[in-house]
């Protein structure tokens, strides 16, 4: 090899070298040629952006407008797909469309904007399964009530327990027109006196014990009582020593929640809606608050730091001060359900929408507006999204990024109850030509 040839081939690996180290000094900078035409030295090099991404679950593929992204690998045949959790680095600024896509799952795609030199988080996105759900049981339409420990579904309509672990069908041994509650600390069902355990088949009944006018039943696990209403008279049965005292008679009760040592009431005085808060320890009432004459008031037990008074007749929420009810409330109209993301946020919606109350801020912002009417809205706690259900249709909204993903569309569904422990979803729908409950495993 002449020498001319040597010293070409040197000179090469030298250019080759310097633009090279050139290119990575850039990369690892984080900036890029721009090579548009015409070319413009202002714009010449130009400072990219990076996306960190995570799932849950983990390992899905990053598309940036349908392009898989891939890590850099020195192998030309072997292409490796990088995978949430993630960085998508030397992205140049500008609008994308930012899928992800896992097998077994719901593909998801959202629009995401790429700033020159910072870092876009889209981090703490669900993924949902894209499992069709599995029928438990054959039956009539019914609303669901989930027991605490989320073991039973109770079927008020057509009076059936379903076993979720074994799914058997118990029919109730007595007649009922009651929709029924469980106690939250054991898997115990009140319904219209009656203390009904699913385990052993074991039931009370306190109706019996009091008499046929015994009515609208309140059991307050903390001080071990059971409240009831007799025709127009306010009383509690001491479940230890299952005495009987009578709390309060004279008026037209509506709705009552006992809290504590004090008894809230809805009442009818003198042709008004009256709101009132009595002692059981004085044995007066110390507070009142004026309602609007015309509405169906009912006290939803919720265990929160508000009392929360609902009137399905206009469809208002009041969130009530227990402690000082003559402070007002706050009043929310259009509501067809809610659900608190804890004891300041609150989650409704009217028929289109659904918003996100702040109480402390008073600030109420719109989240989600949709093209059918929103029949419930579900928020899973662990996992911080909402459930919403339509006429025919299950979709989850994550409120953190702004995003609708529709789960499961069918004929007819109905009555959604969310175990959040286990990411399942529970619900009456017709499927073909099956009618019944249904389980869906969401996660």
């Amino acid at each position: 090899m002449s020498k001319k040839i040597r010293d070409y081939i040197f000179f090469t690996f030298v250019v080759l070298f310097v633009v090279g180290t050139i290119i990575v000094s850039l990369y690892a900078s984080g900036l890029q040629i721009n090579f548009s035409w015409p070319p413009t030295f202002n714009r010449l090099l130009i400072k990219t952006g990076m996306i960190a991404i995570k799932t849950e679950p983990e390992g899905a593929i990053i598309y940036l407008n349908d392009q898989a992204q891939t890590n850099f690998s020195v192998n030309p045949w072997r292409i490796k797909y990088l995978t949430t959790p993630n960085k998508v680095k030397n992205v140049l600024p500008g609008d994308y469309d930012l899928s992800l896509k896992l097998s077994g799952y719901l593909p998801l795609t959202k629009k995401i904007t790429i700033y020159s030199g910072q870092t876009t988080f889209v981090e703490d996105i669900n993924l949902f399964r894209s499992d069709l759900p599995q029928l438990i049981a054959t039956t009539t339409a019914s609303d669901l009530k989930l027991s605490s420990s989320y073991k039973y579904l109770y079927l008020p309509e057509i009076s059936k327990i379903i076993n979720l672990k074994t799914e058997q069908i118990k029919i109730l041994s007595f007649s009922t027109s009651s929709d029924g509650v469980w106690l939250q600390n054991n898997d115990q069902l009140l319904i219209d006196g009656n203390l009904f355990n699913p385990v052993d088949d074991n039931n009370i009944n306190y109706g019996q014990l009091l008499g046929s006018g015994a009515s609208n039943w309140y059991n307050d696990e903390d001080q071990n009582r059971l409240y009831y209403q007799n025709e127009n008279s306010l009383n509690y049965l001491n479940l230890n020593n299952r005495a009987s005292t009578l709390i309060m008679s004279g008026e037209k009760y509506l709705s009552y929640e006992p809290r504590g040592e004090n008894l809230f009431l809805v009442t009818i005085q003198n042709g008004q809606t009256v709101l009132q808060r009595y002692s059981l320890k004085t044995k007066k009432i110390e507070q009142e608050l004026v309602l609007p004459t015309i509405g169906h008031y009912t006290f939803v037990h919720e265990s929160r730091s508000k009392l929360t008074l609902y009137d399905d007749q206009n469809k208002t929420l009041y969130l009530i001060n227990p402690s000082n009810i003559t402070s007002g409330s706050q009043t929310i109209s259009g509501v067809s359900s809610w659900q608190w993301r804890d004891d300041q946020t609150l989650f409704y919606n009217n028929d289109w929408e659904i918003y996100q109350l702040n109480l402390q801020t008073n600030n109420n912002s719109l989240l989600t507006r949709v093209g059918e009417k929103i029949v419930k809205i579900i928020w899973n706690k662990n996992k911080n999204y909402l459930i919403f259900s339509t006429a025919n249709s299950l979709r989850a909204y994550d409120p953190k990024i702004g995003l609708i993903t529709k789960i499961f569309t069918t004929d007819a569904l109905a009555s959604p109850a969310l175990d959040d422990t286990s990411d399942t979803l529970y619900f009456w729908a017709k499927i073909g030509q099956q009618n019944g409950i249904y389980s869906l495993l969401l996660q």
